[in-house]
């Protein structure tokens, strides 16, 4: 009898490990597969100009963060300067071919760009509109409605372009992409991306363009989005530390790290009561990153020391069901089979690298250059 309840539990175990264990597998291997790339990739976006332009240091978000409206998308605050007159576009998407569009912009006054200049970050967390709360889910935080810095950047640029005054321009909107950049998060580095995909197109729309004026290549623009995107299934619990830790350390400087890291301590936080045993080292790793590496920005070290963890907050549904049912077994057995059917969800995505390298390859982006 013993021997057959013995036999039961086995297969049981052999059950639930299958649940994640091939997945997990899957993700060692193809995390550690594309690393190199990654990182070959970060070296050579990290080489660009913009990343070692001098900045004055400071925090735009004493502007910005009263300036913005703040998702999900309420109207912009009585008297922001992002305010667009009635008559313009208001959307991105109703911008599209605004390189030909015959938009008025010469009243538009754009001097709280130029405020901007004199800052190197924009932390999201220090002084919001809306207090940030004690326990911080990031799924659902309340973050800068970004779209209007899109709007705001063909317009600059338009302006420039039609007063002879392109560099300017430039200069203003390469500042505003970088600022959105420096908030360390996913959303903020691909508006970051759009905005030197602008300048870039502003910059081909020219037969003559000043010869001062030197944006980023076709490629750059879309490699900081493709890397910022992918960069946090690098950092994922189940990623072999040495891989993770590779993956933040290579280029000078590691332009996705703190994006990364925003990413990866909120998930890290969500499951410490299940997984600090388990993944211990990687667990006491990144504590020790942060103590010894911190980003400038607050963002990182507050969801690292606040964030909501699986045993207090479970608005996903599919994760509530998969934290309910092996709750009921034994503790410290339900919690390994928990983490690990909880990571196997949280599947890192690889594809945007791959569409990136295919597009290397078929020499999509070799054509005018500055």
């Amino acid at each position: 009898m013993l021997l057959l309840g013995a036999g039961a539990f086995t297969v049981f175990d052999w059950m639930l490990r299958q649940k994640y264990e091939p997945v997990l597998g899957q993700h060692q291997r193809e995390t550690a597969s594309w690393v190199d790339f990654f990182c070959e990739q970060q070296a050579t976006l990290a080489a660009d100009p913009w990343f070692h332009e001098p900045r004055t240091p400071g925090d735009a978000g004493t502007l910005l963060n009263a300036w913005m409206a703040w998702d999900p998308s309420p109207p912009l605050p009585k008297g922001s300067p992002l305010l667009i007159p009635a008559g313009l576009p208001q959307k991105h998407m109703d911008f599209q071919d605004w390189l030909t569009s015959n938009v008025d912009v010469s009243t538009l006054d754009f001097g709280w760009m130029r405020q901007l200049h004199g800052y190197d970050r924009w932390d999201i967390v220090q002084n919001p509109p809306v207090a940030v709360p004690q326990r911080i889910n990031w799924a659902t935080m309340r973050i800068p409605h970004f779209v209007p810095l899109l709007v705001w950047g063909k317009f600059r640029l338009l302006h420039g372009l039609r007063t002879g005054a392109p560099t300017e321009a430039a200069r203003d909107v390469r500042q505003l992409a970088w600022l959105t950049y420096r908030t360390d998060t996913l959303l903020g580095g691909a508006v970051a991306s759009l905005l030197l995909k602008f300048e870039r197109q502003a910059y081909d729309s020219m037969k003559d363009p000043p010869a001062d004026w030197q944006p980023m290549s076709l490629e750059q623009p879309e490699r900081l989005r493709v890397l910022t995107m992918t960069s946090p299934s690098f950092s994922q619990l189940s990623a072999p530390l040495e891989v993770a830790q590779k993956a933040r350390s290579c280029g000078e400087p590691v332009v996705t790290r703190c994006a990364a890291l925003t990413e990866a301590s909120s998930f890290a936080t969500y499951l410490r009561p299940l997984a600090k045993d388990k993944y211990r080292d990687v667990y006491d790793a990144f504590a020790q990153e942060l103590a010894e590496r911190p980003c400038a920005n607050s963002l990182v070290p507050m969801l690292w020391e606040r964030g909501v963890t699986v045993l207090e907050e479970n608005p996903d549904p599919l994760i509530q069901s998969q934290v309910d049912w092996p709750s009921s077994l034994p503790g410290a057995y339900a919690k390994r089979h928990m983490v690990g059917i909880l990571l196997s969800i949280a599947s890192p995505s690889f594809e945007k690298l791959k569409e990136f390298r295919a597009d290397l390859e078929s020499g999509k982006f070799q054509q005018k250059q500055p």
